[in-house]
């Protein structure tokens, strides 16, 4: 600029006069240079020779005039800018702007006076452009200052307006702020605006505020607006982040009701994924037959929730069905689909598919822990030992720390076939380890050391299990009932009826049938009829 300056200095020395457009060139000089003091200098000679600046200069002027801090320069701005007929709307778009890049927005508010503020206020437009600037930097109070005051009058437009600001506030993170919009924002007669209250709902699940989420569903529950399914997925999430699971179904059930609701491919993965961790398997059966007749279409997500929400509600050749339409249309299971197919096949004996898909799992490195642990327990549980074995022994060999599930898996094979040798074993295996049994442990080993009539290692194990502070469970004594009846120990077997209650843990139907056939096998006959006919009064 020292050489335009210099130039402009040579017009005047030469007896010339610069003219409207030398000044205009020379504020927008100095402005792309920074140097606000020029340019003010510039721009006011343009004025006091009469000249009129062009709406270049204007926007130059209030850009600097919001960098450099002067407030009451930006005041004289505005005034010009009013005074050459600019449009209001375009004034207050080149005033924010301009106070946004010089990040100084708190400054905005001091400077919208007389007509200019009066015209926002009438404007829908321009009060929206401004509150929504204000909100962005997080000006709540001038934000409702202005809605308080604005001149128009439009319910529907208000409310999208709000709507809008509490949104802004949600994405930018500023979720305190959406609350305080909320609270101070008018509420009408007529029915209340459900996507704000759900938009709200959603916030305050965000903040882990669960109560203040809840009277906002009940409001408008209660309010007679018929919810849309957004406001029922809302406020499905709401129950479930919550961990209130038996509330989230109850509002499924309340959208089930309700007519014209059709759920998306999301809504139908959380209803199954809600309903698989209720355990409600009669709806989980109901939900996938209407999922077939929806129209969705199925992702591999989907595919994969499915399978693994439905496999103990859906017949095993239905649920192997699904798994092989979604290997021929190219999606891929994940882990956890893997795991459960091997778990599906197991127990239903379907040794073949199991070991297939196996194979798959391992060929495609979607083999973990878990998978190893479900396929020896399909092994042990069809007393195919030879492959448990095998697969026990790989497992170890890939690295896999081996569970207390493959343990105890592998003890009830063993110790079922009489193999007692192998049972020890592994018995010996888990102390070397250092795996600590749990309930499911003694309770095998009480089961096993019965049947073989090994009674003196049956109280070796109930009192172990008293020693680590489980102390037995009602298995416990269940299996314990069964061990002393064939051990021909009547009277223990009865006095554990009694010892149990005493623990608080009440006799259920196999306690009394275990009981029951202890008394026959050892032919008291009599007393077996007595806890036959108390069994019956007990409604068992």
């Amino acid at each position: 600029m020292d050489a335009a300056d210099h130039l402009f200095q040579g017009i005047k020395n030469a007896g010339l006069e610069p003219d409207e457009t030398t000044y205009r060139s020379m504020i927008e000089g100095w402005g792309r240079a920074d140097n606000y003091k020029e340019a003010e200098w510039y721009y006011k000679e343009l004025k006091r020779l009469g000249y009129k600046p062009n709406s270049s200069n204007l926007y130059t002027l209030i850009n600097l005039q919001a960098k450099h801090e002067d407030e009451e320069g930006a005041i004289r701005t505005l005034d010009d800018m009013l005074t050459m007929g600019c449009q209001y709307s375009s004034i207050l778009g080149t005033l924010l702007q301009a106070y946004e890049k010089a990040g100084r927005v708190d400054k905005v508010p001091r400077l919208l006076r007389g007509s200019f503020y009066q015209h926002i206020l009438v404007s829908q437009t321009s009060c929206s452009i401004l509150v929504m600037a204000y909100v962005k930097h997080c000006l709540v109070d001038d934000t409702m200052k202005v809605l308080r005051e604005k001149l128009w009058k439009d319910p529907p437009f208000e409310d999208n307006l709000y709507h809008l600001l509490i949104c802004s506030c949600k994405e930018l993170g500023h979720l305190e702020n959406a609350v305080k919009i909320y609270k101070q924002m008018p509420r009408y007669d007529d029915k209340p605006n459900m996507h704000i209250m759900c938009t709200m709902i959603d916030i305050y699940i965000i903040m882990g505020l669960f109560t203040e989420a809840e009277k906002i569903y009940v409001e408008l529950k209660s309010s007679g607006v018929a919810l849309d399914m957004i406001a029922y997925s809302i406020a499905v999430r709401m129950y479930v982040k919550a961990g209130a699971l038996k509330d989230a179904c109850s509002v499924l059930d309340t959208m089930d009701k309700q007519e014209g609701i059709v759920p998306d491919i999301y809504m139908f993965r959380d209803m199954l994924r809600i309903y698989q961790r209720c355990g409600r398997l009669d709806k989980l059966k109901d939900l996938y037959y209407k999922l077939l007749k929806s129209g969705v279409t199925w992702d591999q997500e989907m595919y994969n929730c499915v399978i693994n929400c439905c496999s103990r509600a859906l017949p095993v050749d239905e649920i192997s069905e699904i798994f092989d339409e979604m290997l021929q249309r190219g999606f891929v299971p994940n882990t956890i689909t893997f795991n459960v197919m091997l778990d599906v096949y197991g127990k239903a004996k379907l040794l073949k598919k199991a070991r297939k898909l196996f194979w798959m799992a391992q060929k495609w490195g979607l083999v973990d822990m878990i998978s190893y642990n479900t396929i020896i327990a399909a092994y042990g549980r069809n007393k195919d030992l030879r492959n448990m074995s095998s697969t026990f022994e790989e497992m170890k060999f890939k690295g896999f720390s081996v569970s207390l599930e493959a343990y105890n898996t592998m003890l009830d094979a063993y110790g079922k076939e009489s193999q007692m040798e192998r049972f020890r074993s592994i018995l010996q295996r888990m102390k070397e380890t250092s795996c600590a049994s749990d309930h499911y442990t003694h309770n095998i080993m009480i089961n096993i050391y019965g049947e073989q009539g090994w009674i003196d290692e049956v109280a070796d194990v109930l009192t172990e299990l008293k020693e680590c502070g489980l102390g037995p469970d009602l298995c416990s004594y269940n299996t314990l009932i069964k061990a002393y009846g064939i051990a021909g120990m009547v009277e223990d077997a009865v006095h554990l009826v009694k010892e149990m209650r005493e623990n608080g843990i009440q006799p259920d139907k196999i306690t009394y049938i275990n009981l029951i056939s202890a008394l026959r096998k050892n032919d008291e006959y009599l007393e077996a009829v007595k806890w036959s006919l108390w069994m019956k009064q007990m409604g068992l």
